[in-house]
C-alpha cells in the first residue's frame, strides 16, 4: 500500500477519496453516509420500479 497525505481531506482522486473513507471507517468503526440504511432501501425501491 502507497502512503497517502491527507487521509482526512478529498482530493478528487478517485483512489485517493477511497482510501480517505477506509481510513476513517477503520478508525470511527463508522460507515460514511453514503451507506445509510434510508438511501439504499430508496435505490432499491426504484430498481422495483423498473418494468
Amino acid at each position: 500500500m502507497e502512503t497517502f497525505d491527507n487521509l482526512d481531506s478529498y482530493n478528487r482522486d478517485p483512489e485517493h477519496d477511497m482510501w480517505v473513507d477506509l481510513d476513517y471507517q477503520e478508525n470511527t468503526g463508522e460507515l460514511s453516509d453514503i451507506f445509510d440504511d434510508a438511501d439504499i432501501d430508496e435505490y432499491v425501491n426504484n430498481l422495483n420500479d423498473w418494468d
